[in-house]
């Protein structure tokens, strides 16, 4: 009977382990992507429709405003990534003569990596694409 109840508290106990794991990690999971969201045109004017909360007629009179505003902000980022990359770039160039090839190539690769990542971020246009797999390597002189 003693080992009847303690197998049942220890399922019980792993099963509740277990949902809340999964649970957690949804949760984790919906709240990165809605923050990945809010970098993009679309997600711009719905975090503004969520602060004003507009009834339809507002919602009507304020969508150009935010629409044109969306896509400011959308070009202000793109040029940001644009200039964030040259100034990688031009790093990345000034450090080669005092790395061995296979710095460079770890140094290349991670920023390929990340260029790729930019690119399969959810959005408009290219450029949009945070996320993706991290690498495997574990980090260097770090602890």
């Amino acid at each position: 009977m003693k080992t009847k109840s303690i197998i049942i508290i220890l399922t019980t106990l792993i099963i509740g382990f277990v949902i809340g794991f999964l649970v957690n990690g949804q949760l984790t999971k919906s709240r990165i992507q809605s923050f990945v969201k809010q970098g993009t045109h679309d997600g711009f004017k719905m975090r503004f429709f969520d602060i004003i909360d507009p009834d339809e007629t507002q919602r009507v009179a304020i969508e150009p405003i935010l629409e044109e505003y969306a896509e400011k902000t959308n070009e202000i980022v793109e040029s940001f990534r644009e200039e964030m990359k040259s100034i990688h770039d031009e790093m990345i160039l000034k450090l080669e003569p005092y790395l061995n090839k296979e710095q460079i190539e770890r140094l290349k690769d991670a920023q390929e990596r990340f260029e790729r990542n930019e690119r399969l971020r959810p959005g408009p246009g290219p450029g949009h694409g945070r996320g993706g797999p991290p690498s495997d390597r574990p980090h260097r002189g770090r602890p």
